[in-house]
């Protein structure tokens, strides 16, 4: 399974730098439409500061705390869980590379305090399987909530391309299924996890 994933994140990985500028661009213009018409609503919701080639709009998090949502960012703490800090302030580059808030931490558990969790993903499939970047950070944050929404589970949502909505992704046990995905031209989705 582990071969099977790597082979998998490296051809999305080639693919998402390959992506020219403005194809990017209007991608994250139709997702940052979706994901604000659907989220706007929502009391608290915790997102991410995206890589250049991600779908997420760099500036989402801000946009979205600008309507008036509390939005969470991530930090990460090596093979814990990952801590949380609000999207109010300024962002540093952390220990991999990836921007992280610096403000007070909020601890781990913060994140079950969350309306909508945004997922970032290489790829996801129909039946909510998700292929994330091979750290463990998602999988390890959200394997202590519950497993079904019904019991107060934060919603799901991964955010890829149209072309990383797959019919499947390789994953395994310890891998954490998405509720929804959300694409530029196909929108917000449930999915029948």
């Amino acid at each position: 399974m582990a071969d099977a994933k790597t082979q998998v994140r490296r051809r999305l990985a080639a693919g998402r730098r390959e992506r020219p500028a403005a194809e990017r661009d209007a991608a994250r213009a139709a997702i940052a439409g979706h994901l604000t018409s659907a989220l706007s609503p929502c009391r608290r919701v915790a997102a991410y500061l995206p890589l250049s080639t991600e779908p997420l709009p760099p500036t989402f998090a801000a946009d979205l705390a600008a309507v008036g949502v509390t939005v969470l960012l991530p930090i990460v703490t090596g093979a814990s869980p990952l801590d949380w800090a609000l999207a109010d302030g300024p962002v540093t580059t952390g220990s991999r590379g990836i921007s992280e808030p610096t403000g007070p931490r909020l601890g781990p558990d913060a994140v079950a305090t969350c309306d909508v969790v945004l997922v970032p993903a290489l790829a996801v499939d129909h039946a909510g399987g998700r292929l994330g970047r091979g750290g463990g950070h998602y999988d390890r944050t959200l394997a202590p909530l519950p497993t079904r929404r019904a019991d107060g589970r934060p919603w799901l949502v991964a955010v890829v391309f149209d072309d990383e909505f797959l019919d499947r992704v390789p994953t395994d046990a310890l891998d954490r299924p998405v509720d929804a995905v959300v694409t530029p031209s196909g929108g917000l989705r449930e999915l029948p996890t």
